[in-house]
């Protein structure tokens, strides 16, 4: 059995839209499911956000050891720990990379991006030959969108938490949408991107390899990296209700690496409230991932 048909049936008794591509470097052999259709990114897309700070800070526009203080109007919902430390609290850059990295820090992501700007890393993108990664919203826009909330203005961080608590999401909302006009990419450019960190082509070779130290002290390891040897992966993940991601790379040494961009949309319907059934599919759809990266380590390239 071929490692696509392999993969392909990891995916398929699931029911879900998928796109998937892997490239093995050293060959450029790939394996590919839908892999230039767009995906909204979730958190993938705090990969780009990383790829800008390092290339801002190559430029001198400031230092990675800049401290930066955080305002109770930075702090955003959902995963991270920022927004529930004390205002006035000043990280340094660095320090934000990792913890949107590593801990997927919704209040860091939301610091960073609003020092790079989404024009600047749309350009970087771009100028990487990167057509199919979008950064459209920011991290209040994406939790408005995704809500049925006023974008405009940001919805502040009690309304975020209110609506997190009582509200469901609107899956016909600009959040859920797979154009350029929200936050998406296609599985083959988060790939794409990730190999070039790892390559040094992303920017200067000593910022590529900070960022890949940064991904491969990724602490969300449910998915792709779960079978796989400790450290063996850099890797981010990205989560929305309904929506389970993953890209990065696969080392299995240092001149055998594979890198993988993976996104998925289950539209199993969901009731509000059944927190039950919303565990039960993305944990099967977390094993999914977890059983393609085993494939991936197992037989690609081999």
């Amino acid at each position: 059995m071929s490692v696509q048909s392999q993969i392909e049936a990891a995916f398929a008794p699931l029911g879900i839209e998928v796109g998937f591509s892997a490239t093995h470097l050293p060959t450029g052999e790939t394996v590919a499911i839908n892999p230039h259709e767009l995906f909204p990114t979730a958190s993938t897309y705090k990969i780009p956000v990383m790829v800008e700070v390092y290339r801002q800070a190559e430029e001198g526009r400031f230092k990675m050891s800049d401290r930066i203080e955080m305002t109770d109007a930075q702090r955003i919902v959902g995963s991270g720990v920022i927004q529930k430390l004390d205002a006035g609290l000043k990280p340094t850059i660095r320090d934000l990379a990792m913890l949107m990295i590593i801990i997927s820090d919704n209040t860091a992501t939301h610091m960073l991006q609003e020092l790079v700007g989404n024009a600047n890393i749309n350009a970087t993108m771009r100028r990487l030959g990167l057509q199919n990664i979008h950064l459209a919203l920011s991290m209040p826009e994406l939790f408005a969108h995704g809500y049925a909330l006023p974008p405009v203005p940001p919805p502040s961080y009690a309304q975020m938490q209110e609506a997190g608590r009582s509200g469901d999401m609107d899956y016909s909302g600009l959040a859920f949408h797979r154009t350029p006009q929200n936050t998406t990419s296609s599985a083959a450019d988060m790939a794409a991107l990730s190999a070039m960190i790892l390559q040094g082509k992303a920017g200067t070779a000593a910022s590529c390899a900070d960022m890949m130290t940064i991904l491969r002290a990724q602490q969300l390891r449910d998915r792709v990296p779960r079978y796989l040897p400790d450290g063996a992966v850099g890797n981010k993940t990205g989560s929305f209700r309904k929506i389970r991601n993953d890209a990065g790379v696969i080392l299995r040494s240092e001149t055998d690496a594979i890198s993988f961009g993976v996104y998925t949309f289950d539209p199993t319907p969901i009731p509000r409230g059944n927190s039950r059934l919303l565990a039960e599919r993305n944990a099967l759809v977390n094993g999914a991932m977890a059983e393609a990266g085993m494939i991936l380590w197992d037989s690609f390239g081999r």
